[in-house]
């Protein structure tokens, strides 16, 4: 018993030892919790290498329809192999890249272009599926998409013959009778306002009208630079030297398959030694046109001239007959030209009045511009004319205006695309009498609301900076309060009443009466110049002009109408559906509104006030911020810049790798500046609409929060595939960084998506406070 009674209390002593032990243990534990609780509270750092998805309690699943769909759409690029907090871009997409490779010919495939392909879809079938149509801007729009889809685009290589004949008395090198002397200075001029009327191509130089900046209750007459075939890059950096070789080869090739077209029978000698000194001179007007990165301040494009001014200063321009081709011979009632480009218009005339380049060499240049805009019109409808226009296409992302290709959905949204560029109105009008009245009417209101809680928030937001000075910050809640909001669609759309929708397109009515391809182009050309652009220029300004289609799968901000306009088709997955969660909606949709709103305060929008007025410069800074808050908007914006030029991305190899902070900075301060925007009046609707309570989760995707899915909703609807081609031109082009940088890189920058993956400080995501760039945020 001795013996077994002290075995027993042996173990009694050890319980009691393991027991306290434990105890201590505990204890350590709970005040190590304690300790990262209370750093959580300051900057929300996680202690696991993997973040923390669905907290309890066990959270409230919705298997409605809206949001099992959203659960879908997002499922189709999550991908969990991956790290949010490492990597949210691929996290988020990596499942659609996958299953979404490029087919042989395609250059990206993104979540919103699926998005602009349904609604080009619907259009398509609502004009293919109806028999009687009430109004004409119906008719017209179905005359458009049958006769492109049906009629044939090839074989009018004698009716491109004839234009050129009409305007420049034909094509010099291939013509062995064409003479300088039989064309005037005053027919060339002629010439190329005629082709920028009536066939839509600007050579030259090129106008638009538009709102007068400093005068906004009238329009006013633009006359700008030439637009380049290519990216400016691709002229005049060494490194694109053989891409150049390949256009020209390729051109050259072109004007040859064009003379067999039209039985010419000059020699080939001539094609080659006559195009290269056109392309000769293609490149010396690239050289002299102003990249766009430095046409970002608008008082230097603002140069007012009148007609006599405009002679004196360009001699070599024929301007008098050349404004008499674009405005039909009407006189503008007030005689003042604003010229946004004087350097180039200098260079212009210096090559005009000199030597180098005849007469000759430019009409061969306008007229090879002229083949390389009607490239579906020439051959026999086999391609030979494709590798020129995949060389152009490469170069700059013009879009053939109706490829040709097998399937119906391709045909037709080529054809639905060309009619959302040249009759805007006239396709969203289309497509919004297709939705339901109560759903478009019930988008329109819940967009609004969304609108205003960005606003406010964005408002906030910058109330908190302290470099935004009082006087500075009361002239943003002015320019704020002064915005134009459009919603859906111009509000002069009756969908029961087409009275004005047909009286707008008046001009468009002789296509009805027409029934070669050839001719329904060029009208639809000529009409959308006198509905669009000349023929506004008598006109009072709109500032609730849409400006494009409603069916335009995309959103702006226009600075000289101070206005926003998200059109219906944007309203649509992966931004927007009515009967999806908020938190989809606010990520998507909402951070669109913040993106757009925001551009109304960056380097560019901050230059024009509430009515859209421009304001003056003064020697060191431009608008309507005083010189302390244009310093700490500089400050931010070179954070911006910097982080993007150093970090690098999307970091691929070939001549250019990197997104230029300094071109694409605009965008990226509008994605940064704009998300948390969004997301900020994500929370106010939480907590004023549905009174502090969380939405429901989704179903198979119960395991992240709200919040969680409002991110993940903004990082989806930026997956995209390119091609090695489109992603160079891109990063030389485009404003906008590439999709995997406009997630990682605003990720990095938002503190609250940290928070909200509970991400571990330090990560890729989530870095400290002193390497994040703080965006229209104190």
């Amino acid at each position: 018993m001795a013996d077994a009674t002290g075995a027993i209390s042996k173990i009694v002593l050890v319980c009691v030892l393991v027991a306290v032990a434990l105890g201590i243990a505990s204890l350590v534990l709970n005040i190590l919790i304690l300790k990262k609780e209370n750093e959580n509270q300051q900057e929300s750092v996680a202690t696991t290498s993997r973040p923390t998805f669905a907290p309890t309690p066990q959270p409230t699943i919705s298997n409605s329809p809206g949001f099992k769909a959203a659960a879908d759409i997002l499922l189709k690029g999550l991908d969990f192999n991956f790290d949010p907090c490492k990597d949210f871009y691929m996290f988020t997409c990596n499942k659609f890249l996958a299953s979404n490779p490029l087919p042989s010919g395609v250059s990206r495939i993104g979540t919103y272009a699926q998005t602009q392909r349904e609604v080009n879809t619907a259009i398509a079938i609502a004009l293919n599926t109806t028999a009687n149509l009430a109004s004409n801007t119906e008719k017209i729009m179905q005359k458009v998409f049958t006769s492109c889809m049906t009629l044939p685009s090839a074989g009018k290589s004698a009716r491109v013959l004839e234009a050129m004949v009409a305007t420049f008395k034909g094509f010099p090198m291939l013509d062995p009778n064409w003479q300088e002397s039989t064309l005037t200075d005053a027919d060339f001029w002629k010439g190329i306002g005629t082709l920028e009327l009536h066939y839509g191509m600007a050579s030259l130089l090129q106008s638009y009208v538009s709102v007068d900046f400093q005068n906004i209750s009238r329009n006013a007459l633009f006359i700008e630079q030439l637009p380049l075939l290519m990216a400016r890059d691709y002229y005049v950096k060494p490194q694109f030297i053989d891409y150049l070789d390949s256009y020209l080869n390729s051109l050259i090739d072109t004007i040859r398959q064009f003379k067999t077209d039209i039985q010419s029978t000059v020699a080939d000698e001539t094609i080659v030694q006559e195009a290269t000194e056109a392309a000769q001179l293609e490149l010396s007007l690239a050289l002299a046109s102003v990249p766009r990165d430095l046409l970002r301040n608008y008082e230097q494009q603002y140069n007012p001239y009148t007609l006599a001014e405009l002679r004196s200063a360009y001699p070599s321009i024929g301007w008098d007959a050349y404004f008499g081709a674009i405005l039909e011979g009407a006189t503008p009632s007030k005689d003042e030209y604003i010229v946004q480009q004087p350097s180039y218009l200098g260079t212009l005339n210096t090559i005009l009045a000199g030597k180098q380049f005849s007469k000759r060499t430019f009409v061969n240049f306008i007229m090879m511009r002229f083949i390389e805009n009607n490239l579906d019109f020439l051959g026999d409808g086999k391609n030979q004319y494709s590798e020129l226009f995949t060389i152009i296409r490469d170069g700059q992302g013009n879009q053939n205006k109706r490829q040709r290709v097998a399937a119906w959905e391709d045909q037709a949204y080529s054809c639905i695309s060309l009619t959302e560029d040249l009759m805007p109105y006239g396709n969203g009008y289309v497509y919004l009498k297709g939705i339901d009245s109560t759903l478009r009417d019930n988008v329109r209101k819940d967009v609004a609301k969304q609108t205003e809680y960005v606003i406010e928030e964005f408002l906030d937001m910058i109330a908190t900076l302290p470099w935004l000075t009082t006087a500075s910050f009361d002239a943003a809640r002015k320019k704020a309060q002064g915005l134009i909001k459009n919603y859906g669609w111009p509000d002069w759309f009756d969908f029961n009443n087409a009275a004005s929708v047909d009286t707008y397109h008046v001009h468009y009515n002789s296509i009805l009466n027409m029934n070669d391809w050839w001719d329904i182009m060029n009208a639809l050309q000529y009409a959308s110049q006198l509905t669009e652009n000349f023929g506004t220029l008598e006109k009072p300004p709109d500032r609730y002009n849409f400006l494009q289609s409603p069916a335009a799968v995309n959103a702006w901000y226009q600075p000289e109408r101070n206005s926003i306009t998200i059109p219906f088709a944007e309203l649509n997955p992966p931004y927007y559906r009515y009967d999806f969660p908020q938190a989809y909606n606010y990520g998507g949709g909402g951070g669109t509104v913040g993106h757009e709103l925001t551009h109304g305060y960056d380097d560019e929008g901050v230059q024009f006030g509430p009515t859209g007025e421009l304001h003056p410069c003064q020697w060191n800074h431009c608008g309507w911020m005083d010189k302390n808050s244009t310093s700490g908007f500089i400050n931010m914006a070179q954070c911006v810049v910097s982080q993007y030029s150093e970090q690098c991305c999307p970091l691929k190899t070939g001549n250019v790798h990197c997104a230029s902070g300094e071109r694409t900075q605009g965008e990226n301060i509008a994605d940064v500046g704009g998300q948390l925007a969004a997301y900020k009046a994500y929370r106010r609707y939480i907590k004023v609409d549905r009174n502090g309570v969380e939405e429901d989760r989704l179903p198979g995707l119960e395991q992240f929060t709200p919040n969680q899915i409002f991110w993940i909703t903004y990082g989806y609807s930026w997956c995209i595939n390119m091609s090695p081609s489109y992603l160079t031109r891109l990063l030389l082009t485009n404003p906008h960084a590439p999709g995997v940088c406009r997630v990682n890189q605003v990720m990095q920058d938002l503190p609250e998506f940290g928070q909200d993956f509970n991400c571990p400080s330090g990560s890729p995501m989530y870095p400290p406070s002193a390497e994040r760039c703080h965006v229209w945020s104190g």
